[in-house]
């Protein structure tokens, strides 16, 4: 068998044919990877890694592998040789596994030079070596797979005829159909119900996964099992001169074996995830959801067509994302990628827009650039809608985060996909729903008020509003309660009613300011900050929390419109900040506030954590920036106040909480007090301590308020955090939806808003100043190794053959 496979390696190298197949090669991967302009160049892309070459590689080795492959078998039968090696003392698997072997290393041969793509890309990176060294080593051990495949499949092909021609197009063609053509066919209608079957008998399925550094026993055992089944099929084609009945018994009893052990497979789930961030490895509670999935989901991902290359790569991501979720939920979760801008017809296309819109989708407008050095306007919804017994669900997955760059977003967007996926895949599939309770009875924010953060609430808790009315127990049905905004004192048989309630668990989100400031005044110019107690201060000092009652005012603040006049003349409205809508600060470190927008405060007061109780985990959720200062009431607010320059000596006060997360175990705000007052029924319990439990303190009661388009009686919510003027979109809605989440969450999905990917660029310094260099390194440098390989080669062969 060595012989054979030192024959065919030799015998590639010593005809000018084999340099040509490899040199065609380098070069088609050479010039889309890094000379021609587009989506495939690492160049254009400005990320450091291969991926181009592994997604290339599947359509480029249907035509190198059946090349290396055509002669191997055809020739000897179109010489007659294959006589010659029948006589030889080497069986018939021998032949055909040294030939394969041959053909094998061949393939990864004209691979070899390719490692100058490697070594650029290591030392192109924004930092040398920025490359993730685990995901391209397992994706060169998935391409290796994917070659072995190819190689046997293309034996076979060369033993079925002895023209060279017709065997390189038979394997072509077989290679194509193992490739992509069972993908095809399980879309047809007879093969609907057992379709994933179908695809799992393809190549792309398993090649997928591999070829982002993902090794999978059931993939590695599949590609061994067809190599196997390829191999045995030729040497039953050469056999087939003897029409031996034992020799199809043999045959037959391998197939049986090698589809019994990949069945036997199929049922293990032992997976490497080879990248270095651990990006295709799901979380255990992600897992446990996914595996207790019993209805079929259909994911309808609205981002396709033409965009720009980050947005296809954020395409890519979503993709890999839910291929992994299709695996772990065995096969329950299909999706679609649909263009929404494929329509010629422009009424259709912008009714379907429209659709999105109502649906919850948010789109973005975007400059994409032509090759001619214009750009146009497009329209894509980066998002999806999750389809389960009828329900939908919006998710807009992409991170639009005014402050950072857009490959920040990007890499942030691909950071929260499985926690913006598994998060309504939880909620569907739940056998309960979540209910979530506002609280009424002392002047809390108007339902109208808080419309747009109830309507997203919606998708994933049942919310009711209503007033306590001192009664023991009635918010006990409750995961969470909300306190949005109040402006009267609490009675003590409510404050009762809430700490008891919390003592047995319960979470609550409070919402509140102890200073009053009427905004509807400053429509007359002026207004007064009037200290405004809540008669809940003792009680949330209690739990580890004390909301001070002064105002911020931060130099980091929101707009507002004036109409400012000059010399006596009204001038248009302009914008101008506004310091007492301060710009919060959000935790980067939490699972709450991580990759979210600022948050929009209004007339905000501040918090100090109080007491070291350490049974309670105290986090800072917002903040202030590091230029703040504080006022304390009674004061008049002017906007005239906006047309003045503040002096920032006096903003000296710097990371003002105004959001934070209190966790543990409570004291009871009523331990050692008569309670017989307020309990009338001698059944309940009063507890002085709680189980663990958690609850947000949130200084600011406005975050969660909505602005109101009124037009005669009718009254329009806006979004929550939307900017009425520049439509920008502050974090609002996403920290309530968040805290509320977190609140609730008793399987850790909160947890995966932490995770962290690597921002993985080129320099674009060198790539910009030095692009012509690194392209003539990467086009002509594998060229030039194969050339030196082979004189080399040639030389070594003429110094050994030739006499003295």
């Amino acid at each position: 068998m060595f012989a054979i496979f030192r024959k065919e390696t030799t015998g590639f190298f010593s005809s000018l044919t084999g340099y040509i197949v490899i040199i065609v090669f380098l070069l088609i991967n050479s010039l889309f990877m890094w000379g021609l302009p587009g989506e495939w160049n690492i160049l254009d892309i400005g990320y450091a890694g291969l991926d181009t070459l592994f997604l290339l590689s599947p359509w480029i080795f249907l035509f190198l592998v059946p090349a290396v492959t055509m002669k191997m078998i055809a020739e000897e039968k179109r010489l007659g040789t294959m006589e010659l090696l029948y006589s030889k003392p080497v069986t018939e698997r021998g032949i055909v596994y040294g030939k394969y072997l041959a053909a094998v290393t061949l393939v990864l041969l004209a691979l070899v030079p390719g490692i100058i793509y490697y070594i650029s890309v290591y030392y192109l990176g924004e930092t040398p070596g920025n490359l993730d060294k685990g995901g391209t080593a397992g994706a060169f051990i998935g391409l290796f797979f994917l070659a072995a495949v190819y190689a046997s499949a293309g034996l076979f092909a060369s033993s079925l005829t002895d023209n060279q021609v017709v065997a390189f197009i038979i394997a072509v063609i077989l290679c194509l159909f193992l490739y992509l053509g069972f993908d095809a066919f399980a879309y047809l209608p007879g093969l609907r119900k057992i379709d994933e079957f179908v695809i799992g008998l393809g190549i792309n399925e398993h090649y997928k996964s591999m070829s982002r550094g993902v090794l999978d026993i059931r993939d590695i055992v599949y590609f061994t099992a067809v190599v196997i089944m390829f191999n045995e099929a030729t040497r039953m084609v050469l056999l087939s001169r003897k029409h031996e009945k034992r020799n199809w018994i043999s045959f037959g009893t391998t197939i049986i074996a090698v589809v019994l052990a990949v069945f036997a497979v199929s049922f293990l789930k032992i997976r490497a995830d080879l990248t270095e961030d651990r990006r295709y490895t799901l979380s255990e509670p992600s897992r446990k959801i996914l595996s207790g999935i019993r209805n079929d989901i259909f994911v309808q991902v609205w981002l396709d067509g033409e965009m720009p290359i980050p947005f296809k790569r954020l395409k890519r991501s979503v993709g890999e994302m839910l291929d992994e979720f299709r695996i772990y939920s065995g096969r329950k979760i299909d999706y679609d990628f649909i263009n929404p801008s494929e329509s010629d017809d422009p009424e259709k296309r912008d009714a379907l827009y429209q659709s999105l819109l109502e649906k919850g989708l948010n789109p973005v407008n975007i400059q994409d650039s032509d090759p001619e050095g214009g750009s146009s306007q497009k329209i894509i919804f980066p998002g999806m809608i999750v389809n389960y017994n009828g329900i939908e669900v919006p998710v807009n997955f992409l991170k639009n985060n005014p402050t950072l760059t857009a490959e920040e977003n990007l890499l942030h967007s691909a950071e929260g996909l499985e926690y913006e996926l598994i998060q309504p895949i939880a909620t569907l599939s739940a056998d309960t729903v979540y209910r979530v309770a506002f609280i009424e009875g002392h002047d809390e924010i108007a339902e109208v008020g808080v419309a747009d953060i109830i309507f997203h609430m919606a998708r994933f808790f049942t919310v009711d509003r209503g007033v306590i009315g001192g009664t023991p127990g009635i918010l006990d049905k409750y995961a969470a309660v909300v306190i949005a905004g109040p402006r009267k004192e609490f009675s003590e048989s409510d404050k009762f009613v809430l700490d008891q309630y919390i003592m047995n668990g319960g979470k609550v989100l409070w919402l509140l300011e102890e200073v009053n400031v009427d905004s509807d005044s400053l429509v007359t110019g002026e207004t007064a900050a009037i200290y405004r107690p809540l008669n809940l201060e003792d009680q949330i000092f209690r739990y580890g929390a004390r909301v001070n009652p002064q105002i911020v005012q931060d130099v980091e603040c929101a707009q507002i419109r004036l109409i400012l006049s000059s010399g006596g003349v009204r001038q248009q409205p302009v914008s101008v900040p506004w310091l007492y809508f301060p710009l919060l600060t959000p935790n980067p470190g939490h699972p709450i506030t991580r990759n979210i927008n600022r948050v929009k405060g209004e007339f905000s007061n501040y918090i100090d954590t109080v007491g070291l109780d350490p049974n309670i985990s105290k986090k800072i959720l917002l903040s202030t920036s590091a230029t703040a200062r504080t006022l304390s009431p009674p004061f008049f607010i002017s906007l005239r106040e906006a047309e003045m320059f503040p002096d920032e000596r006096s903003f000296n006060k710097s990371g003002l909480p105004v959001a934070v997360l209190l966790e543990g175990v409570f004291p009871s705000a009523f331990r050692n007090r008569l309670t017989g007052n307020l309990v009338n029924d001698e059944s309940v319990r009063v507890r002085n301590e709680s189980v663990p439990t958690r609850m947000i303190v949130v200084a600011d009661g406005d975050i969660i308020r909505n602005e109101v388009r009124r037009s005669g009686n009718l009254e329009t919510p806006l979004p929550l955090g939307q900017d009425r003027y520049t439509l920008e979109m502050f974090g609002n809605r996403d920290f309530i939806l968040n805290s509320l989440n977190y609140l609730v969450d008793d399987n850790g999905i909160m947890e995966l808003r932490s995770r962290e990917l690597k921002l993985r660029l080129l320099d674009s310094k060198e790539v910009k100043t030095r692009r012509a260099f690194w392209q003539i390194v990467n086009i002509a440098g594998p060229v030039l190794l194969v050339l030196i390989a082979g004189a080399l080669f040639g030389w070594l062969r003429k110094n050994k053959y030739t006499k003295p």
